[in-house]
């Protein structure tokens, strides 16, 4: 039951998609509440399953967050809109924490990943039908790719969101799953049709970019020192070039590197200088951005039908309607995420196996958020904001696996940079008083402690 349960909420989120473009106003009524019931009832079926610290650590961070929330909330420019919006949110919670109880079971989180692989596909299928509806039998180029594009927008399928859908699910599938040949195929694949066929070149600068700050991570963690100080040297290069980017490309030229989005920030930016404390509230961009704009562009027609909406970055509408009293515990809890998914890159396991994916699929959401709006912190409507929260659950789950079996095996981790693992059952108290040490490392898996 638990199984069947954890793999239908994947494939509810990938259907999503095709219903939308079918039937836009309904389509979220269809996605969150069976979504909703099958956590509720993942969380009545791991009821009895012991509470790990790493879930009371993210509990406590979900809650400040969420509480924290309702202060701009309460003081936005419409407060019933922005409750919603937090409640939405809070559900979120509620739905992370749920999924990744369940899948502390080993069987419950393959399937889950087979789930998340089935819709990466389904969505990589569905990209590909809609272009040969729309542009026929014919050779993807960047001119037709655009034009499907522009086709797409009016028939209701934002080929931007569906394609991240397809790879962000592919990417939590690989944390669970064993690498091989065909799946490292069906990766490719997915990489060829989600940036080719969609005209866009938001995916793969979002991939390129997730993979060059991995990199950097990994050079800054080198044990030679001439990695290391290349890695920093450049870090700081590359926020020096952003510094002079900024501050020395004309307006109108980052208006058209960006394809429209700056002078969405812009806007976002001028709101949070007005209101810095407690913003405007959640989705106070439908008031006044178009007003706002400097311009009239082809981007401004679709932003308040565009289910992803905002200002089409995670952190600049976050300072805009939540101000710094709810941006604050925001990216609090985003720092914990990023912390949890570099622990499980760099240090060692017994339990994970899947080496850096999941820092990989961290940086993968966090870099997103500069472009686009629907994540963690999106307004709960769209398979974006479930995916970024269902990868949350997988991270915890990952933590919580590990914490049950030092728990069996009566291990507890050595404080601070101790590479290695200690027992503290009666055989280590014992120890203590005599003159025998501790081994060098833990017992394997399939060892036993001594009595």
């Amino acid at each position: 039951m638990s199984w069947l349960l954890a793999g239908s909420i994947p494939l509810i989120v990938g259907l999503f998609w095709p219903i939308y473009s079918l039937n836009p106003d309904s389509s979220s009524y269809i996605l969150r509440p069976p979504v909703f019931a099958a956590a509720m009832l993942l969380a009545l079926l791991w009821s009895h399953a012991l509470i790990t610290a790493a879930e009371v650590r993210m509990s406590a961070y979900m809650v400040t967050m969420c509480v924290t929330l309702l202060i701009p909330s309460m003081a936005s420019t419409n407060p019933s809109r922005a409750l919603t919006d937090l409640v939405k949110l809070t559900m979120l919670c509620i739905v992370a924490l749920a999924v990744s109880r369940a899948l502390r079971d080993p069987v419950t989180a393959k399937v889950f990943a087979l789930a998340l692989i089935g819709i990466s596909i389904l969505c990589a299928f569905f990209i590909l039908v809609s272009y040969v509806q729309y542009k026929g039998v014919v050779l993807p180029t960047y001119k037709s790719a655009r034009e499907f594009k522009g086709m797409a927008v009016k028939h209701a399928i934002p080929l931007n969101a569906v394609a991240f859908t397809s790879v962000f699910s592919y990417i939590m599938g690989m944390c669970v799953l064993r690498a091989n040949f065909l799946l490292g195929s069906l990766g490719f694949f997915l990489l060829v049709v989600t940036t080719v066929f969609t005209g866009s070149r938001a995916p793969v600068g979002v991939l390129v970019l997730a993979v060059f700050v991995l990199l950097l991570m990994n050079a800054w963690r080198g044990r030679k020192l001439w990695v290391r100080a290349i890695g920093y040297a450049m870090a700081v290069a590359i926020f020096a070039a952003l510094f002079l980017v900024l501050f020395r490309v004309p307006f109108k030229r980052m208006t058209e590197i960006t394809e429209g989005r700056w002078d969405l920030w812009s806007v976002a930016v001028a709101k949070f200088t007005e209101s810095p404390l407690i913003g405007y509230g959640f989705e106070s961009w439908r008031d006044d951005l178009v007003s706002r704009l400097p311009g009239e562009y082809q981007l401004t027609s679709n932003i308040a039908s565009n289910i992803a909406g905002g200002y089409h970055n995670e952190y600049l509408t976050m300072l805009a309607e939540q101000g710094l009293i709810g941006s604050i515990p925001v990216i609090a809890f985003f720092m914990f995420l990023l912390s949890l998914c570099w622990k499980l890159a760099f240090r060692q396991w017994h339990t994970w196996h899947r080496g850096q994916w999941a820092l990989f699929g961290c940086l993968f959401l966090m870099v997103r958020g500069n472009v686009e709006m629907p994540g963690l912190f999106g307004y709960g409507q769209e398979p974006s904001d479930f995916l970024a929260w269902l990868f949350v659950a997988l991270t915890l789950s990952r933590f919580s696996i590990e914490e049950d079996w030092l728990r069996d095996n009566a291990l507890v981790p050595v404080p601070r940079r101790a590479g290695r693992l200690r027992p503290v059952n009666q055989w280590a108290k014992n120890c203590t008083s005599s003159s025998q040490t501790f081994p060098a490392t833990a017992p394997t898996e399939n060892s036993s402690l001594p009595s």
